[in-house]
Parts: structure tokens; sequence; C-alpha cells
């Protein structure tokens, strides 16, 4: 039984090995490109919102996207306006994974690891993509090898009644938060929680609920690096956390009818999760652009000149 867990534990673990090392490879291939597209492409709300969802469908980690944005605004690369649209953006491009996980790309996935593992015997350009392609690969392939160590267990008594203390959305979605925020990948979370939808482990609330906590719970790396950094990072960050606030009250007003509309489509369970997920995303972008400017407001109401964390700034580089 132990060993059992222990396996389990060991694979969720090298799941989120390979997102993160999916993630860092893509960021590697792109190099600079990635920072020169990001400052070039950020001049109106639109534009940048555009470039945000392109970004984040690519490299999947709204962490890391978020994080670089940090570090560009910090910079002066990039105007912190420019940085909130690409937040707006790339939270709606961060549903992409949702969509492959309904549309079971695991199964895929050895062609993806052998693929990549052979264009490493390739010269460059082809080895140079190796291993974003070998780790797309591994991220499923854990996901589905999970799937199989998971389901011997899910007639168990107390895994039963563990899910079912999971009774609500606003449990879920605290549940969501939590796990993310211990993780730091929203990306994992949700994956893991559409990928126990479709085993039958959890229904369309619990995971739902999950998928649109875990946002929450990915914005913590962002907020604690942008204490050292000056107001207009401290700002991005805050907007960031506040863009997935948002899609939670949204949800939470909205989830009756919402619900009853994806249901409606009689797709699969994983499917309707993956389209809730992506809709509560796009209605809080479009939402967050037409107040866009009031939510500039908003942000810099809460995060003044001298930077929320500016005494702790100034403290941390005293001891410096």
């Amino acid at each position: 039984m132990i060993s059992n867990i222990l396996i389990i534990f060991a694979t969720i673990v090298l799941f989120l090995f390979a997102v993160r090392k999916f993630s860092k490879s893509i960021e590697r291939v792109a190099g600079d490109k990635l920072k020169y597209y990001l400052t070039k492409a950020t001049e109106t709300p639109v534009k940048s919102t555009f470039t945000g969802f392109i970004v984040n469908a690519i490299i999947q980690s709204n962490t890391a996207l978020t994080v670089t944005l940090v570090g560009l605004v910090n910079a002066g690369l990039i105007t912190f306006r420019g940085a909130l649209g690409v937040i707006i953006g790339s939270n709606v491009g961060n549903t992409l994974t949702s969509q492959l996980i309904a549309f079971n790309v695991m199964a895929f996935a050895p062609i993806f690891i052998v693929v990549g593992f052979m264009m490493r015997r390739f010269s460059n350009p082809i080895k140079h993509y190796s291993s974003p392609v070998f780790y797309f690969g591994l991220l499923f392939l854990t996901l589905g090898y999970l799937q199989l160590l998971i389901s011997p267990y899910l007639d168990s008594p107390q895994f039963v009644t563990f899910i079912s203390s999971v009774h609500s959305i606003y449990i879920a979605i605290i549940f969501g938060i939590i796990a993310a925020t211990i993780f730091q990948s929203s990306t994992a979370i949700s994956v893991l929680a559409i990928t126990f939808a479709a085993s039958g482990i959890l229904n369309f609330d619990q995971a739902f609920g999950m998928v649109i906590g875990s946002g929450v719970g990915t914005t913590v790396t962002a907020l604690i690096a942008s204490i050292v950094m000056n107001t207009a990072s401290q700002r991005t960050a805050f907007a960031h956390l506040w863009f997935n606030i948002t899609s939670v009250i949204i949800t939470i007003i909205i989830f009756t009818p919402i619900k009853s509309f994806i249901l409606s489509f009689n797709t699969s369970l994983s499917q309707s999760i993956a389209n809730a997920h992506l809709l509560i995303s796009v209605i809080t972008a479009i939402f967050l652009l037409i107040i866009f400017n009031f939510y500039v407001r908003f942000v810099e109401l809460v995060i003044p000149n001298r930077g929320f964390f500016h005494k702790t700034r100034a403290v941390i580089d005293s001891k410096i």
C-alpha cells in the first residue's frame, strides 16, 4: 500500500518535472526573441493581450511568463500598461492545456517522446527543438500512467470519503488555490483535475472549481519576486493576482448559467470542463479590457508610487 502511494507521488513529481522542463525548454528555444517580441508587441491593450495569448499558448506557464514580465517591467523594457494586456491574454492562452487533455493527447505521448529523442541525434536546427518535443510527450505520458495507478483506488471508501468532502465549487476553488500555491503550477493542477474528472474521480463542480482556483495559487511566485523590484513590477504582479481573483468572482456569480450552458452541448466531462475554463477566461479578459483604464487605476491605487513593499525593499537593500 505504502509503496503504491510512493509510486503515485513519484509520478506526480515526474509530471511536475516535465511541466517545468517543457516550459524552460520553450523559453530557451525562444531565447532573447521572446523578450524582443514582448517589448515590441505591447503598444496597445488589444495588441498586448493577443501577444500574451500567443506566448502562453506556446510556453504554457503563467508563472514563468509573469515572472519574466515582472523582470522586463523592472528593467524598463515594458510599461506596466503593456504588461497588463499580456497578463490578460496569457490567462486565456493557458487554457490550451485543458483542451489538449480533453482531446486525449495522452494517446500520442509516446510518439512525441520517441520523436523528441530521435531529434537529438540530428544537428541543429532540428536538435535545437528536441527538448520541447520530448518533454511535451513526457508530460502527457506521466498523466496517462497516473490514471492507471489511481484507477484501482476509485472504489476505496476512504478515497470516496475524501473526495466527497470537496462537495461544493467553493471548497474546490479553495483546494485549487492551496494545491497550486504548493506546486506553483496552475497547468499541473488543471490537468490533474480534468484527468481525474475523466476517470470519474471528480464531478464537474469539483474539477472546474479546482481549475479556476489554481490560477490564484500560482501568482505567489511573481508577487514574491516583485518585492525587491520597482513599483511597476509590483503592480504587474498584483495585476496578475487580481485577474485570477476576478475569474473566481465571475465564476461564483454566473456559475449556474455557465454550467447549464456548457453541459447543454452534451460533450464529455473533460471537454465540458475545458470549455468552461476557456469561457470564463475569455469573459474575464473581455470584462477587464472593457474597464482597462479603471483596472490600471485600481492597481495603481492599491500599489502606490513608492511601491507596496518599499519598506521591505529598503530593509533588504540595507542588509546587502
